[in-house]
């Protein structure tokens, strides 16, 4: 299968909610969040956003489960070249004066491990209020609930899209534009696979890949449903 980013419903909607935020009047709040389920392709989206406005011209950072203040900052300090500064006030001044000299955004991803963490969370509302340059949060479906408990930073955020279950025309789109040309997919085995799969692009685009991986072997050029039968696009768990 190819390596490209589908611009489906989900990555479109983040695409509008960036440049809502770089469009926004200077009365309006510039955090933005993107939330939904894992396997959705949040993380896949969020790096093609920033291939969108040159690697150069953002900064993005991946939380982690043993994150705290000093080693969120110092992943920052990577991101713009430069070795951690302390106390950690002094690499929140140079993140500061790196972000507005450069008017760079920055994605925060899988912030669902740092959500509880005061004085993390703090830090990210400084960094916003020094610089006013868009922040992206990234996390799962339960993130947006979360952060509500943190008003401060609740009342800054103006943009969100929740990423929703692919539908017929995206699982469609995937296969077209991921596929080897010379395979074609029925349309009652693409909606097998949304159905099976919950929407969920991880596993689709492992069905996809399975499906092209036997047409190719038996040199078929069309699979149908009936072609494909019961064998299975993924590990499944059955009760």
């Amino acid at each position: 299968m190819k390596h490209q980013v589908v611009e489906v419903k989900n990555v479109l909607r983040s695409l509008e909610l960036l440049e809502n935020l770089q469009g926004r009047s200077s009365i309006t709040p510039g955090i933005g969040l993107i939330h939904g389920p894992s396997g959705y392709g949040k993380t896949t989206t969020t790096c093609w956003l920033i291939n969108q406005l040159g690697a150069l011209n953002a900064i993005y950072v991946r939380c982690y489960a043993t994150d705290t203040p000093s080693s969120f900052l110092a992943r920052i300090m990577g991101e713009l070249g430069a070795d951690p500064i302390y106390p950690l006030r002094k690499s929140v001044d140079f993140i500061v004066d790196r972000m507005n000299d450069r008017q760079l955004p920055l994605f925060i991803d899988e912030v669902d491990h740092i959500v509880g963490q005061a004085k993390t969370m703090e830090t990210i509302r400084d960094l916003y209020d020094a610089t006013e340059q868009p922040i992206v949060l990234i996390g799962m479906e339960e993130i947006a609930r979360r952060i509500s408990h943190r008003k401060q930073l609740f009342n800054r955020l103006s943009e969100w899209v929740e990423f929703k279950p692919a539908d017929l025309e995206d699982v469609h789109a995937f296969a077209t534009e991921l596929l080897d040309e010379r395979i074609e997919v029925g349309e009652c085995l693409l909606e097998h696979i949304r159905q099976r799969s919950g929407g969920e692009v991880r596993r689709i685009l492992t069905a996809l890949e399975k499906v092209e991986r036997s047409a190719i072997a038996s040199e078929r050029h069309h699979v149908t449903l009936d072609d494909w039968g019961d064998q299975p696009l993924f590990l499944e768990f059955r009760r």
